[in-house]
């Protein structure tokens, strides 16, 4: 299709028209919504909590950023690496999860079910529909890392290849372009998706307001209008806004070195360039989202969508088209076939031993360590060991004796691998990164959809993306590669400059001083258009790399100066658009001020990253997407149940199924009083105490729950009595401090029995009561929430055979 199949206008009364307030009202409560008018104008059409909780975290973090300097980075480093160190196995395990649900829909019935209404045509024509959620997804990202990360990996620290064999260099080319590709191919796209289906099959189908709250409502119920549903809001502007500016602060820096290139008198590390490319752009964001979805964020998306198809199909034409095709086609293969290995890899070893040996971790300020509740004492073991060593002892053979174990010691005893840091740095960067978009690329492709079906959405918005993002990367990647390489024949291929086992490169034996051509030599290769990349400042490697071509260099850089600073505005114009619809609870449309204000709060927070030094705040502005993007995942997790049941609601599977219990499990976040209780919920008094007894007495939530299920009166007795005990003794061996090694961890095991009991327990009243769930959501409340778990319980116990 091409154009916009422009629906018709819709009536004034009708109901799920979200342009008008009345209808934005009905799923708001009066005490969130702030309606402010000056001099007859509107000026604030918001929901007041969630705007405040996200502007408060917002602006805490840039002028914390703006007073701390150096020493915020540091710190929100160190949380970084805590929670890579503790939590990588969730991030790598759950991406791999929401992959093969999502692509499993597509062998379901449900693939079939539309994003609107049976009768709707797509909102957009296919062109505008893919130009759209490709700017907004991946676009800036493209421009700045397509060079500089393969070319990382080929030449660089960390033996990222070496995560997959190799045994010469062309093999280390091809791993280096195919983990390029695992950071930047499906499971980039994986949560945007999950998001998109959720948000699009709910407000779409269901008639409700496109915010991201209600897409828990298949799981929450009225409750997402509550605390919870701001708070969920509130995290998606969070996550939203520093999930952007991680993208603009990688823009600002090729923005400005192209800049510099095409004019020398630019300077390229100068604070006050990069500061008014931040507000230039951030001006031209405000404009386009001033303007509208279908004017101005449609037509700037599809400009820079074909400036980028122009610069790539230009740079096949004038280089190697059989070579870059033989290279893509390769890379492809490579990708199918290393996919299900990398995506499950948690580089388990390499984290374990830079922990263990604390050996030039590379983690923020402190030593890190694992979270463990018991005590395997390891490093204190090797300290002991070290210090007894006795030089020339028979029989005793040492890795390092009397100090620190470096990573060189490290690969003499074990073999080169991965740096411990490295998956912090890279995949969980690149994983954090991608959730914490999640809710503004995934709404805005949800936006986008209406009208097309979920087979449309995996098919366009996910598989489609990826293969023509991996003929994107795969292309720059291999003209990077193929530019080292000729510098390396010309420059160090026998000067031992270069270690290709390694990727180790001497530059100063390829000519190369403080990343600028010094020999004569390098300087002569320079002049013919070819660089040591791998020497080069990151920044300028894209631009060296079109420098071979000729008059046509100059028109390439000058592609790629526009197509990144469209790519950036179109980026922060999306985020803008999604922040300002979040914060109004799906009201689509409030007044110029409130878009005004969230693309300022961008460009502040961008303006951030200068304050500290644009790398410094880039990576903790990074580390904050990381920190955010942990309980974005748990999020995540929770949509795709939701998912998964608003699907099955849509194919009439549900019909005589309970939504839940008779009391959320979140009610405390409103002081157990919800606007929503049923009427079959218990009073704030009777709730608080349950609670109470939940945390230190599970006796009668046990038992009642056990004849709820029709359990006899002495089993339901034996089993409260057992499971208050593990309780006990979990308090009781924490409180047993001096009671030597191994006392916490048979603590926390009493405890862990406890909530997997709890959690089957849960699973059995759910489904004696007929109530909406599945076992993923049993285990979550037992194990992270046992006392409201249990109060929860105790409540259906008592409401007998009534429905809330």
């Amino acid at each position: 299709m091409s154009g916009e199949n422009a629906p018709a206008k819709a009536p004034a009364n009708d109901p799920l028209d979200f342009k008008q307030e009345q209808n934005a009202l009905r799923f708001i409560r009066p005490s969130r919504w702030l309606a402010l008018d000056i001099a007859g104008k509107p000026v604030l059409r918001c929901n007041w909590v969630t705007s405040l909780l996200a502007s408060v975290v917002l602006w805490g973090f840039i002028i914390w950023a703006m007073a701390g300097g150096s020493n915020t980075r540091l710190e929100v480093g160190d949380w970084q690496s805590w929670v890579t160190i503790n939590f990588t196995w969730l991030y790598i395990g759950t991406q791999d999860v929401w992959f093969v649900f999502v692509l499993g829909l597509l062998f379901t019935k449900y693939r079939h079910i539309k994003l609107g209404k049976d009768d709707e045509e797509p909102a957009f024509g296919d062109y505008e529909w893919f130009s759209m959620l490709f700017a907004c997804g991946i676009g800036v990202g493209l421009y700045s890392l397509g060079v500089q990360e393969p070319m990382g990996y080929y030449r660089g620290t960390g033996n990222a290849a070496k995560k997959i064999p190799f045994d010469n260099d062309d093999q280390r080319a091809q791993q280096a372009i195919l983990i390029t590709l695992f950071h930047w191919g499906l499971h980039a796209w994986i949560p945007y998706v999950t998001v998109a289906l959720t948000l699009g099959v709910v407000c779409y189908r269901q008639g409700r307001p496109m915010t991201i709250r209600s897409a828990f409502y298949p799981v929450l119920g009225e409750n997402i209008y509550g605390l919870v549903g701001d708070l969920i809001d509130a995290l998606s502007i969070a996550c939203t806004t520093f999930g952007v500016c991680t993208s603009l602060g990688l823009g600002v820096g090729v923005i400005a070195t192209t800049m510099n290139r095409l004019n020398h008198n630019i300077n390229a590390d100068s604070d006050t360039v990069k500061s008014l490319i931040i507000w230039c752009i951030t001006a031209a964001a405000t404009t386009s989202v001033l303007c509208g979805l279908k004017v101005g964020i449609k037509n700037l998306s599809q400009i820079t969508f074909s400036i980028g198809l122009i610069f790539l199909f230009s740079l096949v034409l004038a280089d190697s088209p059989f070579f870059l095709m033989n290279s893509f086609v390769q890379s492809m293969g490579h990708y199918l076939q290393w996919i299900t290995v990398l995506g499950w890899d948690c580089d388990t070893w390499p984290q374990w031993t830079g922990v263990v040996t604390r050996a030039d971790n590379g983690w923020g300020s402190k030593t890190m360590a694992y979270l463990t509740w018991g005590r395997t004492g390891a490093y204190d073991a090797i300290q002991a060991a070290t210090a007894a060593y006795t030089a020339g002892e028979a029989g005793t053979t040492m890795l390092v004796a009397n100090t620190t174990i470096t990573a060189n010691n490290i690969a003499t005893a074990w073999g080169s691998t991965t740096g411990a840091q490295w998956i912090d740095y890279w995949t969980i960067f690149y994983w954090g990164w991608w959730i914490s978009w999640a809710p503004f690329v995934g709404m805005f492709i949800a936006r986008i959809s209406r009208g097309r079906t979920v087979q449309q959405v995996i098919m366009g918005a996910f598989i489609a993306p990826c293969i023509f993002g991996f003929f994107f990367l795969t292309i720059l990647a291999t003209l990077g590669i193929k530019m080292q390489r000729v510098a390396e024949l010309a420059l160090g291929n026998d000067s031992g400059a270069v270690d290709w086992e390694t990727g180790a490169v001497d530059c100063a034996k390829m000519g190369y001083t403080s990343s600028q051509p010094s020999s004569s030599a390098a300087i002569e290769l320079a002049n013919q258009g070819y660089y040591a990349l791998a020497c080069r400042a990151g920044n300028d490697q894209i631009l060296d790399m079109v420098e071979p071509y000729g008059s046509l260099s100059r028109w390439f850089q000058l592609l790629i100066l526009v197509g990144v600073i469209l790519y950036f505005v179109t980026s922060s114009d999306s985020g803008s658009y999604v922040d300002d619809l979040v914060s109004s609870q799906g009201y689509e449309a409030p007044p110029p001020f409130q878009k005004i204000y969230w693309a300022c709060t961008e460009g502040a927070l961008a303006q951030a990253l200068v304050t500290m030094g644009t790398e410094g705040g880039l990576k903790a502005v990074r580390s904050i997407s990381i920190v955010a993007g942990l309980p974005y995942t748990l999020a995540i997790n929770f949509m795709m149940v939701a998912l998964w049941r608003v699907l099955k609601e849509e194919s009439g599977e549900l019909v005589n199924t309970r939504r839940g219990f008779n009391t959320c499990i979140f009610d405390f976040l409103e002081a157990f009083k919800p606007e929503t209780g049923g009427a079959n919920a218990p009073d704030q008094k009777a709730r608080l105490v349950s609670v109470a007894k939940g945390l230190l007495y599970p006796f009668d939530a046990v038992r009642k729950s056990h004849l709820a299920v029709g359990d006899d009166e002495r089993t339901s007795t034996f089993y409260g009595a057992l499971m208050t005990a593990l309780v006990y003794l979990w308090i009781g061996l924490l409180a047993a401090t001096g009671a030597g090694a191994g006392t916490h961890t048979i603590a926390w095991l009493m405890i862990c029995i406890f909530c997997f009991k709890l959690a089957g327990l849960r699973r059995r009243l759910r489904e004696a009561r007929n109530v909406a769930g599945n076992v993923m959501e049993d285990y979550s409340c037992a194990m992270l929430m046992y006392p409201f778990c249990a109060a929860q319980m105790e409540h259906e116990a008592d409401a007998s055979d009534k429905t809330a």
